[in-house]
């Protein structure tokens, strides 16, 4: 083991001859500064630092370029060296007392004490020994000989600052995981793309645990073979199905999905047979005798239809869409509207030579404009010709006007077609009660609106009451409610002629017979609806004395319910509701 007093004598001596190597560095320096620069003639006195103070070392380890030093006699060198010896002789006694403590705290026996951590002061580090004695100040020096101070500041011991509660019990664990890896493991130039950072237990190759033999089961296989082809079965007759929908032209109606094709057990018994079933189930229809009183309670002359149900292909047909009804200008604008693009293409077509140029349209108005030169040369000629010319168009535009008309049969048939189309949205009834219908001109007028709007029905002639009933479309029905309600004056009864100009009296003995006391004749509605089906085929006119004969000929057509209607209201109350024509 080394004596301290060498150990110390020799850092002592390290330290003197560093100290001396620097200051003589710097002074060079400042001399060559000093050749090359004038200073100031001004000066300034520093008063020389006392040797007892060690807190105000002072530091000559940085001189700038432009630094000035202030000297007290003009900056002489002998000041200098004068200055350096004194700061030599500091060292040497600092390095004297720190040996002569040494020594007396090396004759007084210690108790061993645990090693402290290197202190570091303003005049260099201290590192105790395993002892835990102090030894002298450990100086580093850098690559060019000056004292390495960034080094003696990071070997100083930092103080650990107090912090709050929270943070006090939220410590980290230093310690690293069971399950990271310790940097440094795999070597980078084997692995370049090898991330340090995320380096954790997965990476490192696993070994494949040992497994115990497992024997496959006997028909297994075969198990899962008969499973795949009956799955390919499926999907054949499920393809061989959409084929044959497909054909039929239901390919969006029909379920094919495998519920579709797992049907679900029957149940025990039908519906319809239950009530004949004892106990509700067949096996037992043989062992249990029938009792024939009970069979006739339960038959009756009652027909169970079942519920219609519409065909797969007609389930989902989207319901015909009736076209807009439009107003009369709305029209207009649509014609107009087709006539411009119509026009509009005639001029494309011209313009591109599909078409050839339409011949000017010239009239006595536009003659001059038109035809300019021409016209001025021999204008009688000219208006001959475009008088000829209008002739021509106006001939033209009748014979399109009259090949466009209808013929009497189309109009017949078109109108026709209108009138059974209108029998097919409802049946519509309406039932009108007269007080004299009888005069030959309200009977022809009734009968043969009746015959043009394609209605049916029937007129009762009874000298109680006069009942018409008309059965039709919306529109037939609408016509002839006006027909009834306004148009027909039934206090307009003249008296019927013959062909030579002669009255008929036994017309007007039939009119008179119904015309009860002169009164004024009126038309009201008893009724007007919609039913399921009509009543009548055709339309007639019956005439009874009594009031029975022309119920028992309604009842016939299950009308009858009109005329108990027509008979039991009030005038009064009929024309209390009748409605605005």
């Amino acid at each position: 083991m080394s004596d301290p007093k060498s150990n110390a004598a020799a850092n002592a001596a390290a330290l003197i001859a560093a100290k001396q190597a620097e200051i003589r560095a710097k002074l060079a320096k400042f001399q060559e500064q000093q050749k090359g620069g004038t200073f100031s003639t001004t000066t300034t006195t520093r008063p020389t630092p006392t040797p007892t103070s060690s807190s105000t070392r002072p530091n000559y380890s940085r001189i700038g370029n432009n630094q000035r030093i202030n000297t007290h006699n003009g900056g002489s060198n002998a000041t200098d060296s004068d200055l350096i010896q004194q700061k030599i002789a500091e060292a040497k006694a600092r390095l004297a007392k720190n040996i002569t403590n040494i020594s007396s705290t090396s004759t007084t026996t210690t108790p061993p004490s645990v090693p402290s951590q290197p202190r570091a002061t303003a005049k260099g580090i201290y590192v105790p020994d395993a002892k835990g004695r102090v030894s002298t100040p450990q100086v580093g020096l850098d690559a060019t000989g000056s004292i390495d101070l960034q080094a003696m500041l990071s070997s100083i011991p930092k103080r650990e600052v107090a912090t709050a509660k929270a943070n006090q019990r939220q410590k980290k664990d230093t310690t690293p995981a069971s399950g990271i890896i310790m940097k440094g493991r795999y070597d980078k130039t084997k692995n370049p793309y090898l991330d340090e950072s995320i380096e954790t237990k997965s990476l490192i190759p696993m070994k494949r645990k040992p497994r115990q033999l497992k024997f496959v089961q006997p028909g297994k296989f075969i198990e899962k073979a008969n499973k795949e082809r009956k799955h390919a079965q499926l999907e054949k007759l499920k393809q061989e199905i959409a084929e044959n929908v497909k054909k039929a032209g239901m390919e969006t109606e029909l379920d094919i999905s495998d519920k579709a094709l797992k049907k679900e057990p029957g149940p025990l018994a039908e519906w319809w047979d239950v009530p004949f079933l004892p106990n509700k189930d067949y096996a037992d229809m043989d062992i249990t005798p029938v009792k024939p009183e009970e069979l006739d309670q339960l038959v009756t002359l009652y027909v169970h239809h079942p519920i219609p149900i519409k065909p797969p292909s007609e389930q989902n047909n989207v319901p015909v869409v009736r076209s807009l009804m439009l107003t009369k200008k709305e029209r207009k604008k649509l014609r107009r509207q087709r006539r411009h693009e119509t026009q509009k293409e005639k001029q494309d077509k011209i313009r591109l030579g599909l078409l050839p140029p339409d011949p000017p349209k010239v009239k006595i108005s536009n003659l001059m404009q038109v035809l300019g030169q021409e016209a001025i040369q021999d204008p009688t000629k000219i208006e001959a010709r475009v008088r000829k010319e209008m002739a021509q168009r106006q001939k033209q535009h009748e014979l399109t006007n009259e090949q466009r008309k209808l013929t009497p049969e189309e109009r017949r048939q078109k109108t026709k077609s209108k009138l059974e189309e209108d029998k097919k949205q409802s049946n519509e009834v309406a039932v009108f009660k007269v007080k004299n219908c009888a005069h030959p001109k309200h009977r022809y007028k009734i009968e043969v609106n009746a015959q043009q709007l394609a209605l049916t029905g029937i007129v009762i002639v009874h000298p109680k009451c006069h009942l018409v009933i008309v059965e039709g479309g919306p529109k037939s029905i609408k016509a002839f409610k006006k027909l009834m309600l306004r148009r027909i004056d039934w206090n307009d009864m003249p008296t019927p002629k013959n062909e030579n100009g002669t009255s008929k009296t036994t017309d007007m003995m039939d009119i008179d017979r119904f015309n009860v006391g002169g009164e004024e004749n009126k038309c009201y509605i008893v009724w007007e609806g919609q039913v399921k089906s009509k009543a009548f085929r055709k339309f007639t006119w019956r005439a009874f004395d009594s009031e029975k004969m022309a119920r028992e000929e309604l009842s016939k057509w299950n009308a009858e319910n009109y005329w108990d209607a027509a008979t039991a209201i009030t005038e009064e109350a009929l024309a209390a509701r009748q409605p605005e024509i």
